[in-house]
């Protein structure tokens, strides 16, 4: 796991840069690789590619980037693992191709050389790098299949920068940091930007699945090389396999998958909540090892989020070795002042406090890669929201068909009158508009209360066009929910027949869990030198539970049945089926009893030197925190929402 940077000049007539500061963009991303650093620059092809080292294969200078083939032809930058890499290395040595070190990086270069950019079909693992070819001038820019890895670009004053953080950015004289008002609009449906857009204009978040190509004429074109949608594979197809065949199925590639995320140099522990996906992960982990270290972190005054006693029964039954940690509400508040610098953009997911503690603490520990379980809810239907949307839809679309308008009409109206949560309120309102029933297991702020806190002439709804060639047919970008529609009309257009549960999987997938859920563990992990694997998501596992009949992973009240499944005999049984809790932090409690986040969010919006208060309806988020504190409704989601990105405008 790494940190990379570069750019290069796309016409003579550019932003002249004082090459001694190339140093800034390494200090930027120190804390993506303490383990060394590197750099190349090359005038003839008016390029520069930077690289911080977090050494976790090949712990020798052999593995030192940028790296070189043995011609010095193709360079890399590279920031992830392929864990395949030893397979690939031995199909290229009988191909001819001569090794110098053992590490994954010089494989991808190998296998360039070998099959080209298509040669990144051949990996597995979680990846984002920067490869330029010499011999033809191109440059590639690659994110993996499901986004673990997160890379920004920006094309500004002729030059094509890029970056794993946008902080690196900023360091470079022609980026110009402004804030993106759009950007922030869809930031309050989503809780983070959704791909391709970040909180500043003209700078990108290059989407999963998809590689950027620069060509030695500087013509940028955009490739998705990876699609869940399109995967075409007769095994993962197969809905005749018993149901037995599906338990031995998934039992066979999780342990695959554990078994290649825990190839490594350097110690590799577990964030064990005590829930299926953790405890899992441990059980199959100790099939290969007697050394695990596993960590949990709770609040002191959550008791209803407090997992402690099933890690601990976990712990004892696989005999890890154990660490606790337990946060206070100023312990929280110390971490979120902390959380501005290393979250370039708000992410408004509580679980970035504990994330950030318990990474913290897990290198403190000596351990230097971990496993997580993000991705396993998403497969497998892990929520009960995912039950509620299957629920309603059993009558969704036939109503909005065959109800009058007139009476859809009245009955909007009068469910204003009534105490109906927000969220009702809005799905009433996408009911009554004939839109999908699905937009995303976790929404801030639906168009409906969006016009409560939103001054509308905040931003121009303009298209933007390097969205646009991304993601050809992207309009309104007025429209939040366009987004999730494009991807939804994408998978229909390809495969008209998925049940709706494929459906949530899908737009999960291409949303929610790539650009939050995925963008705050490497975040928060990264932040303290920590590598977070995703065993989950390994692409194998993923197609085929795609692929899987809806009707196996909700039974009888049971999400996630057939992973529980296939935990019958590795896990004790209470743990696979007792009551999902959820990984989260008190956010509600501390808006209605707490003191440092009600008065910071107060000060937030009362201040005159921000640059969202400006966009934002003070008074109807003061009247939301009023009804808050008052307990007439939970906002806690939204209040923190709001603060996350309050806390992101504080001018400098």
């Amino acid at each position: 796991m790494c940190g990379l940077a570069g750019y290069r000049k796309l016409s003579e007539h550019t932003v002249p840069f004082d090459q001694h500061k190339v140093h800034d963009l390494h200090a930027s991303l120190g804390h993506r690789g303490p383990d060394g650093y590197g750099t190349w620059v090359c005038t003839k092809a008016q390029i520069a590619l930077v690289h911080r080292r977090l050494s976790i294969i090949d712990l020798s200078d052999a593995g030192h980037q940028p790296m070189f083939d043995q011609e010095q032809q193709i360079v890399l930058v590279f920031n992830g693992e392929i864990y395949n890499y030893q397979i690939l290395r031995a199909q290229l040595c009988n191909l001819g191709h001569v090794f110098t070190s053992s590490t994954d990086t010089e494989v991808v270069i190998a296998a360039y050389k070998q099959w080209g950019i298509t040669c990144i079909h051949r990996f597995e693992g979680m990846f984002a790098f920067a490869l330029f070819d010499q011999r033809t001038q191109d440059l590639y820019l690659v994110r993996d299949r499901f986004g673990i890895k997160p890379l920004y670009f920006s094309v500004q004053n002729q030059y094509l920068s890029f970056a794993s953080e946008l902080k690196a950015l900023w360091h470079l004289p022609w980026i110009s940091k402004k804030h993106n008002y759009q950007a922030a609009y869809h930031y309050l449906t989503y809780l983070a930007t959704p791909a391709p857009l970040t909180m500043y204009e003209d700078i990108y978040k290059l989407p999963a699945g998809f590689y950027l190509h620069c060509t030695a004429k500087s013509r940028i074109s955009f490739h998705r090389w990876y699609d869940l949608a399109t995967v075409r594979n007769s095994v993962y197809d197969n809905h005749e396999m018993s149901e037995q065949d599906h338990v031995d199925t998934i039992r066979t590639l999780l342990r695959s998958s554990i078994a290649k995320h825990m190839r490594s140099d350097v110690p590799v522990g577990v964030f064990l909540s005590g829930g299926l996906d953790s405890s899992l992960t441990v059980a199959l982990m100790a099939e290969h090892t007697r050394k695990i270290d596993t960590f949990n972190v709770s609040f002191d005054n959550a008791p209803e989020l407090q997992e402690r006693a099933w890690a601990r029964l976990v712990s004892r039954q696989f005999n890890t070795q154990h660490h606790e940690l337990i946060l206070s509400e100023s312990d929280a508040f110390d971490i979120f002042e902390q959380l501005r610098y290393y979250a370039d953009e708000p992410l408004a997911d509580t679980v970035c406090v504990p994330l950030f503690a318990v990474a913290r603490a897990a290198r403190q520990a000596g351990v230097t890669v971990v496993q997580i379980g993000e991705g396993a809810d998403e497969l497998f239907c892990g929520y009960t929201s995912y039950v509620d949307y299957m629920r309603v839809q059993r009558w969704w679309g036939c109503s909005q068909r065959y109800v009058p308008a007139l009476l859809q009409q009245s009955l909007v109206y009068a469910a204003q009158c009534t105490t109906l949560t927000d969220t009702k309120r809005e799905l009433l309102h996408n009911w009554q508009q004939g839109r999908p029933l699905f937009c995303g297991s976790a929404i801030g702020f639906g168009p409906h209360k969006k016009k409560d806190i939103w001054h509308a002439d905040g931003f121009s709804c303009v298209v933007d066009q390097m969205v646009a060639r991304m993601y050809p047919g992207l309009v309104p970008m007025g429209d939040s929910y366009a987004f999730v529609d494009y991807h939804r009309n994408h998978l229909y257009a390809s495969k008209p027949d998925v049940d709706f549960l494929q459906e949530i999987m899908y737009l999960e997938f291409s949303n929610r869990l790539p650009e939050l859920l995925l963008m705050r563990a490497d975040t928060m992990t990264m932040a303290s030198s920590l590598e977070a694997r995703v065993p989950f998501l390994d692409h194998h596992l993923v197609e085929y539970a795609f692929a899987m009949p809806q009707k196996l992973k909700y039974v009888d009240g049971h999400t996630k049945y057939i992973l529980k499944k296939a935990g019958e005999g590795l896990l004790p049984h209470e743990v696979i089926y007792r009551k999902k809790m959820g990984f989260a932090a008190p956010a509600t409690r501390w808006f209605r009893s707490g003191g440092y986040f009600q008065t910071q969010l107060q000060d937030l919006l009362n201040s005159s030197d921000n640059s969202y208060t400006e966009i934002l309806n003070k008074t109807a988020v003061h009247d939301m925190l009023y009804a808050h504190n008052t307990g007439r409704t939970n906002y806690g989601p939204q209040l923190w929402a709001i603060q996350n990105l309050l806390s992101h405008g504080v001018r400098e």
